[in-house]
């Protein structure tokens, strides 16, 4: 169930709906924050939650740690809420001890976990899925994210324009908590439902734009100015920017070289901006750059790209340290001087 849906299912039916453990999985952690923090209203009152929520983290929690938290029973409530967090990082040995607990946890016991993502091909995370509610935690696309913008500024009393919206979005692209952020920053400018006069002033207010930074993060990376792309990406990962939408960019960049050094090499450099369709100032700029490189060296690129994706969507890296060391290798792969091929 997307978590949206999950949400508003949780305001209509309220504790009712609280039947099964449930696993946020997913990038965006806006959806896991705030889908915590409505089960944590529903299962308690006033100060009960102080001493029966415990959150752990999977990493620092053994199989010993886990079963007995599993199994503790609520202090002077008539519930317990267990967050289980990074799941991703679970091991064999708490692998096997949640699965045993789950089928037997106590009935006063929630349980909610949360994975950026999951090997959906192993055969623990299967049974897994078979034992909760799964909600998926995805980054909301451009219009999508539009729609929320515009609802959450109505709930916080702002009467804001489509063209406002649309800066919002390109100033600090689609992170919910990000933008959500910047509702609240914009509510306290604008005093009793003043708004900023002038489109200058709303520019100003929201700052640079994070679409600009992730291109030229990219630009960066693809031409070796590795410091440049390591501030910026720096910089968009602190701003909430979604990791798994930077790599996607990289990628896509990294593939539309590839296609223009083809086009390049058999003749047909001029349809580039054709065959991609894209600006002839992008085409331009992808011929250039596909003109000083190897097929080698973008096949290299590629393959680390390959890489990064496989091995973040399966758990076995972090996500800011992969796409850190992926600007690095695309820096030496493609301004390392090779033999042409």
């Amino acid at each position: 169930m997307k978590a949206s849906d999950f949400l508003y299912s949780l305001q209509q039916k309220g504790r009712a709906r609280l039947t099964r453990p449930v696993l946020f999985l997913g990038e965006e952690e806006y959806w896991m924050a705030t889908g915590i923090d409505r089960i944590k209203q529903l299962l308690f009152q006033d100060t009960e939650g102080d001493f029966n929520v415990v959150v752990l983290e999977t990493k620092e929690a053994d199989a010993p740690l886990l079963r007995t938290e599993l199994a503790t029973a609520p202090l002077f409530s008539a519930r317990r809420l267990l967050v289980l967090r990074g799941l991703e990082e679970m091991k064999a040995a708490q692998e096997e001890a949640l699965l045993v607990a789950l089928p037997q946890l106590p009935p006063e016991v929630f349980l909610i976990m949360t994975a950026r993502s999951l090997d959906q091909r192993k055969k623990e995370v299967k049974q897994l899925k078979t034992l909760v509610e799964t909600v998926y935690c995805e980054p909301l696309k451009g219009y999508e994210a539009k729609g929320w913008l515009r609802q959450e500024a109505k709930a916080l009393g702002l009467d804001l324009s489509p063209q406002e919206l649309d800066l919002l979005l390109e100033a600090k692209g689609t992170s919910l908590f990000s933008l959500k952020n910047e509702l609240e920053k914009i509510k306290t400018y604008c005093a009793q439902g003043a708004k900023p006069a002038s489109l200058a002033e709303w520019r100003a207010l929201l700052g640079e734009a994070v679409e600009t930074n992730i291109f030229a993060m990219i630009d960066g990376a693809l031409e070796g100015k590795t410091g440049v792309a390591l501030n910026l990406l720096r910089r968009l990962l602190a701003a909430g920017e979604p990791e798994a939408k930077i790599l996607a960019l990289l990628g896509n960049e990294v593939r539309r070289m590839l296609f223009g050094w083809f086009l390049l090499r058999t003749g047909r450099g001029q349809e580039i901006q054709k065959e991609l369709g894209c600006h002839p100032y992008v085409a331009e700029k992808i011929s250039n750059k596909a003109a000083g490189l190897t097929f080698a060296q973008l096949r290299r690129a590629h393959r680390r790209i390959l890489a990064a994706d496989y091995r973040l969507k399966t758990g076995q890296t972090e996500t800011g340290l992969e796409l850190y060391a992926v600007v690095l290798d695309l820096g030496s792969a493609l301004t390392k001087k090779q033999t042409r091929t």
